[in-house]
């Protein structure tokens, strides 16, 4: 069989009917043919024409793969190559078969990592072609690989992190880790519902995962919500970062950047700062709050909405705001105490004039028809100005609406939402307690149960549940991974996860 028919050996023209089992089995056949082929099969030209251009990237993903990574690699620092092989790396990533690829995940990885470093070096900025491929790979990208990360630095460097917003809208479940084994009739041809069966570590999808990553990404994700004013995004994951589990109660310096980034939005979003996590660790907590008090003291001042204060403390500390890069943030609230000086009156009134709220405010009518004006337009304060005859601001007549939604209908939108990500969320857990069950030490548990008999104590009562022997990740709320910690020691016990 020459090289190119065996390029092009597979998919087989019955390859829809195959079961998965026939299918794993042809495409490990193939596997360890194309292993046998010289490297120049992947370079050299046929009928003069570049491989790639003979093949779909559709149809036959894998030696299209194999060709452009080797390809790549001869190609050196020709830029002029290198721009030819970009364009066929696109096309790649936007056509390939996402079940040809989870066999050779080291090779994928190897394109995706390339395309992702001389994108930013070409004429397009345009990274939206990774964000697909991600999400071509696993539809959920429920699984954290060393890629989410990455992607996330590069958008913040190349100025574009609004094109990585499909991927932090994904939830993260499960961790890229090295699975016990897999199931039993289970191939990485089926129609797979959780993506950490095929993307682990042994696949070659992702690279080890450090505990620093996950927190990193969560902050990053946090910075271009804020940037996007998702303020309820944003909150989540800045409570990942802020839950994270630690060994004697130590202290991150990227908690401690989440916590002032959590007083800030919670000043943005609601007028004062959101309620700790509920099962935040105490001392952790307490060490943290201790060298963020500066912004605390905002807080206080925005809470009492004593606008004076705010403005004093914000100068003093300008060089603070400034070296933790939340001095563009620290002006927005000093707005938005405005803003809810302004929305405090409805409590109290149902129109007033806006010579009053001038001078609630204290700024001149004219200064604060404008913001007021501006405020409504921007739909941050449900209002209407009804102006007067005699063309004076102070005058004019701000009334306050009442929200005419239905609270009904919100309920059922919010249910309806809920039970959708419940929904989500119990297809994890139920894989979680299935791959517990597959570890070293599960097993061991049960022939103790075994042999101590049926008046065994419960197995909850005999779990060491302290977070300082706990090196395993954990679930965030809303079932984000909130971190893991490695090279303690002990085999992880959560390590289908």
């Amino acid at each position: 069989m020459s090289d190119l028919s065996a390029i092009l050996s597979f998919p087989p023209d019955d390859v829809a009917k195959l079961t998965p089992k026939k299918y794993d089995d042809a495409i490990n056949r193939y596997l360890q043919r194309i292993e046998k082929l010289p490297n120049t099969a992947w370079l050299r030209p046929v009928d003069k024409k570049n491989l790639l251009e003979m093949l779909n990237p559709e149809v036959n993903s894998i030696p299209y793969m194999v060709s452009l990574a080797g390809q790549i690699k001869a190609a050196g620092k020709d830029w002029t190559k290198l721009e030819i092989l970009l364009n066929y790396a696109v096309i790649f990533l936007a056509t390939f078969d996402p079940v040809q690829v989870r066999y050779v995940g080291a090779t994928w990885l190897t394109v995706l990592d390339w395309t992702l470093d001389t994108l930013p070096q070409s004429s397009s900025c345009d990274l939206s072609i990774i964000a697909s491929a991600m999400l071509r790979l696993d539809p959920t990208l429920g699984t954290f690989t060393s890629t989410h990360l990455r992607f996330l630095r590069i958008c913040l460097e190349g100025g574009v992190p609004s094109h990585a917003l499909p991927i932090l809208d994904k939830n993260i479940y499960a961790m890229a880790t090295t699975p016990p084994k897999l199931m039993a009739d289970e191939f990485l041809c089926d129609d797979l519902e959780l993506s950490n069966t095929y993307i682990t570590l042994k696949s070659g999808f992702t690279l080890k995962i450090q505990p620093q990553y996950v927190l990193e990404y969560y902050l990053i994700g946090a910075h271009i919500y804020l940037g996007s004013r998702n303020y309820a995004r944003a909150r989540l994951f800045l409570e990942y970062v802020l839950l994270h589990p630690s060994i004697q109660h130590s202290i991150s310096a990227l908690q401690v950047e989440a916590y002032k980034k959590w007083v800030l939005v919670g000043l943005l979003a609601e007028g004062k700062p959101y309620p700790l996590p509920r099962t935040h660790d105490n001392a952790v907590m307490k060490g943290v709050r201790d060298v963020s008090k500066p912004y605390d003291a905002l807080a206080d001042n925005f809470i009492k909405r004593n606008l004076s204060k705010y403005r004093a403390e914000m100068d003093i500390g300008t060089q603070i705001w400034h070296e933790d890069g939340n001095l563009r943030l620290v002006k927005e609230a000093e707005s938005a105490l405005l803003r809810f000086r302004v929305m405090d009156l409805q409590k109290t009134f149902a129109a007033l004039p806006i010579g009053r709220v001038a001078a609630h405010a204290g700024y001149p009518p004219d200064t604060t028809l404008q913001w007021v004006t501006e405020m409504i337009r921007q739909r941050q304060l449900r209002a209407s100005i009804t102006p007067n005859g005699n063309g004076n601001a102070g005058d004019a007549v701000l009334r306050f609406h009442h929200s005419t939604t239905s609270s009904s209908a919100l309920a059922d939108g919010d249910l309806a939402a809920q039970t959708q990500r419940i929904e989500a969320l119990v297809a994890h857990v139920r894989d979680a307690d299935r791959r517990l069950q597959l570890t070293k030490e599960y097993v061991e548990y049960t022939k103790r149960q075994k042999r101590s008999g049926p008046d065994a104590a419960d197995m909850a009562d005999q779990m060491d549940l302290t977070w300082e022997n706990n090196g395993a990740g954990i679930m965030g709320s809303a079932g984000g991974v909130v971190g893991m910690d490695e090279d303690d020691g002990d085999e992880d016990i959560m390590g289908g996860f």
